[in-house]
């Protein structure tokens, strides 16, 4: 059986890979462009607006680039 998932700090980081790289996060505010840490794909939550963002950058590099909200 899976345990719940529980943000324990003030960076809104919920998962992140073998990498480090942030896979899920949460927040009032979507990253902004160029931030690094985001793994490509990467779901950001926006608590503030209850929108749902994906990373579509592909670099290696681990930059943000969060499109449009999703539905």
């Amino acid at each position: 059986m899976s345990q719940r998932h529980t943000v324990q700090d003030a960076t809104g980081v919920i998962a992140v890979d073998e990498n480090g790289d942030i896979l899920i996060a949460a927040g009032k505010d979507k990253p902004a462009a160029g931030t690094k840490g985001y793994a490509p794909g990467c779901i950001f939550i926006d608590t503030d607006s209850g929108t749902v963002h994906v990373n579509a950058d592909t670099d290696a590099d681990g930059s943000a680039a969060f499109g449009n909200a999703i539905s």
